[in-house]
């Protein structure tokens, strides 16, 4: 079974799946793939097909790891030899996409990842270029540590305020 099951997949739960593959087994019912090809359902394994919009689908082999990037899938490719002193590392990655075959990267939607890892947890970001993906990291760092930044640099205007 692929490690992404399809989101557009409509047999969620296993055994309900399995029930529906078994029935088109039985009443001779084929799949088609991402190159228009038809195969006898019964010649197709349970785990590499997904019933999608009316039709049984084979599903693309899908082995990349995937990094969920502010809500964003992406596989990570080279580490970029860039050395701050922010501490980001930066890496070339490829949007992930969906369709009713599974999952796909296409070359062409490459994009910046940065990361930032801290004690607690570790921080994604991206964006089009190294600068893009910097800045929207610097941003969900200041909205994670707002109340320390302040704390810190603005020390001596928030006692001022509170006279």
């Amino acid at each position: 079974m692929n490690k992404y099951p399809n989101p557009m997949a409509v047999y969620r739960d296993a055994n309900e799946k399995r029930r529906a593959y078994h029935a088109a087994c039985a009443a001779g019912r084929t799949a088609w793939d991402f190159h228009g090809r038809e195969y006898s359902l019964r010649d197709v394994k349970i785990d590499d097909v997904e019933y999608i919009a009316g039709a049984w689908r084979v599903q693309n082999k899908f082995t990349d790891t995937i990094q969920l990037v502010r809500g964003k899938e992406f596989v990570l490719c080279e580490r970029l030899d860039r050395a701050e002193k922010n501490l980001f590392e930066f890496y070339r990655a490829l949007v992930v996409g969906v369709n009713c075959y599974g999952r796909f990267v296409h070359p062409a939607l490459s994009r910046i990842v940065a990361k930032y890892e801290t004690d607690d947890e570790t921080l994604w970001a991206y964006g089009a270029t190294i600068e893009q993906a910097r800045a929207f990291l610097g941003i969900s760092l200041y909205d994670k540590y707002m109340n320390l930044i302040h704390a810190h640099a603005c020390k001596n205007k928030i006692k001022g305020l509170q006279k």
